[in-house]
């Protein structure tokens, strides 16, 4: 392809990405919409102005960097107190919403034809609320601390339990059974790894920051966040939470720093100043953390327009099956909100909105579709298809919600009690 055209097609899409997300301050429908109707008219049933095959070498590389990036970005609107109030539910509504969409999901491709291996892995692609997704959006609306949390912690565990069960069930399609136990002992080494590495790195660049560099290199730090990746991945563990791990490190350095301070003073007053974090010194900067949401926008636009790219609605049985997967998804969202039932009526309305699918679902689908599972390009449509409709609906509920137009009634402030 032309050089010239391809930084045309980069700088208008970034400015298309800019507008939409002033549309979505301004109206309240979501920019990733108009990004995801901005791939498809550019892909191969619009105007065909990309060709997808062109997009599948860099794809795996752009797809995983965006994931580990958000993750670590997100992380710097997570306090130490909201992490530790918000986990317990965090996970409660993580394991409802992924075990019934796993398995009704896994029902409707039984249904469809597929045996019930395969079935079972596009359940588990798409049993979790994607992070992509979530994160934007929690951060254009400004919400609480606890509700970003809670959200947070929920997208970033499904984005793994996706992947460490897609990838199980792949396992045994291509070499036969695994034990239950096998699965359990790898789920608990990926966060045992993640957590260990991404704090340990965390500890040791704050150091450097504050006692050695003393200054803040931004694109170091983004090239720190990648080894980390790297070296988790490398050791068993998954890369995307230990960069999460890693930002929530960096974001509450001022307050671990001075607690640590705090054990070394003996007067009371000193240590009621280190526990509210006046003792310490933060390892980031504010222009620091804009650079790295300037940078989590960049991957977001382009992210979500790729997802419109690979669309495809040739093939109707599969293009069926998607948006009644998408309605299904919604239903189940819907269901839990008896586990948030001592939330205000606008934090259970926020939570009934996230339901949409994305890249770790699109990142399964391609692995699937290269392990030459059974019906792979037939779960690599309806997962796409699944993907788009999920976010067109959840995109349409935060609108309503954003305008107050729920059954909850009008949602007042984007803020949850606790703040």
């Amino acid at each position: 392809m032309d050089v010239q055209l391809i930084l045309l097609a980069i700088s208008l899409i970034l400015f298309f990405g800019f507008f939409a997300e002033f549309i979505f301050k301004k109206v309240g429908v979501p920019d990733v919409l108009f990004l995801i109707i901005l791939g498809f008219s550019l892909g191969p049933f619009g105007f065909k102005l990309v060709d997808v095959a062109d997009l599948q070498i860099l794809a795996p590389v752009f797809t995983t960097f965006t994931l580990l990036f958000l993750l670590f970005d997100g992380a710097f609107n997570i306090n130490l107190s909201s992490l530790l109030r918000e986990f317990s539910e965090s996970f409660k509504l993580t394991l409802f919403n992924f075990i019934l969409s796993s398995v009704i999901v896994m029902g409707v491709m039984v249904l469809v034809g597929l045996d019930w291996l395969p079935a079972l892995l596009v359940g588990f692609m798409l049993g979790g609320v994607s992070s992509s997704f979530v994160i934007p959006i929690l951060k254009q609306m400004g919400v609480g601390q606890r509700l970003y949390s809670l959200l947070t912690l929920e997208s970033a565990l499904t984005d793994v339990f996706c992947i460490v069960f897609s990838i199980t069930v792949l396992e045994i399609i291509q070499f036969g059974s695994i034990g239950i136990r096998q699965v359990l002992t790898q789920l608990v080494s990926l966060f045992a790894i993640a957590g260990l590495v991404g704090i340990i790195s965390g500890v040791i660049w704050i150091i450097l920051t504050l006692k050695v560099f003393k200054i803040h290199n931004y694109m170091i730090t983004v090239a720190y966040v990648i080894l980390i990746f790297v070296l988790t991945q490398f050791l068993g563990g998954n890369g995307a939470i230990a960069t999460l791990f890693f930002g929530l490190m960096l974001k509450n350095s001022k307050q671990l720093s001075s607690i640590t301070k705090g054990l070394l003073v003996t007067r009371a007053a000193d240590k009621k100043k280190a526990i509210a974090g006046d003792l310490g010194k933060s390892a980031t900067t504010h222009s620091e953390e804009f650079f790295y949401h300037q940078l989590s926008f960049f991957l977001k636009t382009f992210f979500f327009v790729y997802i419109g790219i690979l669309f495809d609605i040739s093939d109707i049985k599969a293009l069926v099956v998607g948006i009644v997967l998408s309605f299904l998804l919604m239903g189940i969202r819907v269901s839990s909100l008896w586990l948030t039932k001592g939330m205000d009526p606008q934090g259970r309305g926020l939570v009934n909105t996230m339901f949409a699918r994305g890249l770790a679902a699109a990142a399964i689908a391609g692995v699937a579709l290269q392990s030459g599972v059974p019906g792979a390009e037939f779960i690599v449509k309806v997962a796409y298809v699944t993907i788009t409709g999920t976010i067109v609906l959840s995109s349409v509920k935060v609108f309503l919600l954003k305008k107050g137009i729920t059954f909850m009634g009008n949602i007042g402030k984007w803020k949850d009690s606790s703040d």
